[in-house]
């Protein structure tokens, strides 16, 4: 990437932590992977595995969220972390809007209907702030729906 990237740190990622389960509303607090965390946290970094700003955001976001590494709030730190991400790299817009246009999404990947690739693709289209495609929309319905669309079983 052309220009230098900020990542968040295993102590801030702990502070957005604790101040988004404080914000939306408590849970219940805790750590049950920092090891996990920590993999998450260095793995974004790697410019080999992950090149592009979208790759990276997807795989925070992902790895945050499916993780399981938090007590609670798992969901709402994979997007939060994942504002964080787009503040701090001057993405202002995108961060704006990332919870309220991620929050049914997150809540589908949670639920392991929608995988890395799929949340790859909605993310891309949503940083490229470009409408879904016909062929995208219908592979979102087939894997909320976890069927086959417009085909009668």
């Amino acid at each position: 990437m052309s220009e230098e990237l900020k990542y968040i740190d295993y102590d801030e990622a702990l502070k957005v932590y604790r101040k988004t389960v404080d914000a939306s509303g408590g849970g219940l607090q805790g750590v049950k992977d920092e090891g996990g965390i920590r993999k998450v946290l260095d793995f974004v970094q790697n410019d080999l595995y992950y090149p592009t700003f979208v790759e990276k955001l997807t795989y925070l976001v992902f790895g945050l969220c499916t993780g399981h590494y938090f007590e609670d709030s798992n969901k709402r730190v994979a997007l939060t972390i994942g504002v964080w991400f787009l503040v701090h790299n001057g993405h202002y817009w995108h961060a704006y809007n990332f919870l309220q246009c991620m929050e049914a999404v997150i809540y589908h990947v949670a639920a392991g209907r929608i995988g890395k690739d799929l949340l790859q693709r909605i993310i891309g289209c949503y940083m490229a702030n470009e409408d879904y495609s016909e062929s995208l929309k219908l592979e979102i319905i087939h894997a909320i729906e976890n069927k086959q669309v417009g085909i009668d079983e």
